[in-house]
């Protein structure tokens, strides 16, 4: 593996302990809505106890950060708004845009199009390709993560499948997993290699439909899981094929 590749490596890494410790974060706050949604929860279950999860989420934290400085300090500067947008803003009391359907995802958008910026810097100078690639990251993030409500009707407060209707809701979020392709799709034209991405995204994006027109309540964790997939994995075909 190349030096570039290494470092993208190390930054994803880094990437992956910032969203763990969001994770937490949310976790910490949303104690009493966990002990309907996942009551077998680390943290709302008592396995794990509140004070130890902040002591590891400022430990994830803090390395994340380390890392990223050490690689660039544009990707420094990209996880530290994304931990601000994507997890302070996100979860604490003071702001709860978590609670805001509409809010909420473009919230979690515009931390993963900071994340897709910084990585880019690692291995080629931020110019309108890599705009162009954050502008495409915030519209998969954008139109993707309304799928997670699905999961957590039961104990939320306000969600999309609770102002639409599980049904409507379902429709609504099968188009919207289809707009990805747009962007993509005009990135290919410029560059022939991420063909394979959109390839790639289409199966994913089917993967997640077929559970949308099933039962998405009923099967919300393996929804959320094939959202996660359509999330990152063609994100890394096409970070892999440009590198290549």
């Amino acid at each position: 593996m190349g030096t570039w590749d290494y470092r993208v490596a190390i930054a994803t890494l880094a990437g992956v302990m910032i969203h763990g410790a969001c994770d937490i974060m949310n976790d910490i706050y949303d104690v009493e809505i966990d002990k309907i949604c996942k009551p077998k929860g680390m943290i709302v279950s008592g396995q794990i106890p509140v004070k130890i999860a902040w002591v590891y989420m400022g430990l994830l934290f803090a390395a994340a950060l380390a890392i990223s400085l050490w690689l660039s300090p544009v990707l420094f500067a990209c996880f530290l708004a994304g931990i601000v947008v994507g997890g302070v803003m996100y979860s604490h009391p003071l702001f709860r845009f978590k609670d805001l359907p509409g809010v909420a995802m473009l919230d979690m958008a515009v931390c993963f199009s900071l994340e897709s910026i910084g990585i880019w810097s690692l291995y080629a100078p931020v110019d309108s390709t890599a705009l162009l690639v954050a502008a495409y990251v915030f519209i998969l993030t954008f139109c993707l993560t309304f799928m997670k409500d699905f999961k957590d009707v039961a104990g939320d407060v306000s969600s999309l499948p609770l102002l639409l209707g599980t049904g409507r809701a379902a429709r609504v979020c099968c188009v919207l997993a289809l707009l990805p392709i747009v962007p993509l799709m005009y990135l290919a034209l410029q560059y022939h290699f991420l063909v394979l991405a959109i390839v790639v995204y289409l199966w994913a994006a089917i993967r997640c439909i077929t559970v949308l027109l099933g039962d998405p309540v009923k099967e919300g964790v393996k929804l959320k899981g094939r959202m996660i997939t359509a999330l990152t994995v063609p994100n890394f075909v096409m970070l892999l094929t440009a590198i290549i």
